[in-house]
């Protein structure tokens, strides 16, 4: 075998132990028991979303706001309707 051959195979093999290792369910400190009292008792105080601002964002606002608005200006009737 050459020497690339021999690292692509060696890279590959490492690559598939640690993907299976990764994958493998995590080892948790806390017991069963512990974990559902946590989850029972709720989450707690709820976090807000901090505001950002993006110059996207900027610019949908100012799009929608310049967007004709369904409802306004008038109605074409014919002479019989009025």
């Amino acid at each position: 075998m050459t020497p690339g051959l021999l690292l692509k195979v060696g890279g590959a093999l490492v690559a598939l132990v640690w993907g299976v290792w990764m994958g493998l369910p995590a080892r948790y400190t806390q017991s069963v028991e512990e974990i559902d009292k946590v989850m029972e008792a709720g989450g707690g105080r709820r976090r807000t979303v901090k505001r950002v601002f993006t110059p996207m964002s900027w610019v949908t606002r100012n799009a929608e706001a310049r967007a004709p608005r369904p409802g306004r200006g008038f109605r074409l009737q014919s002479p019989k309707d009025r």
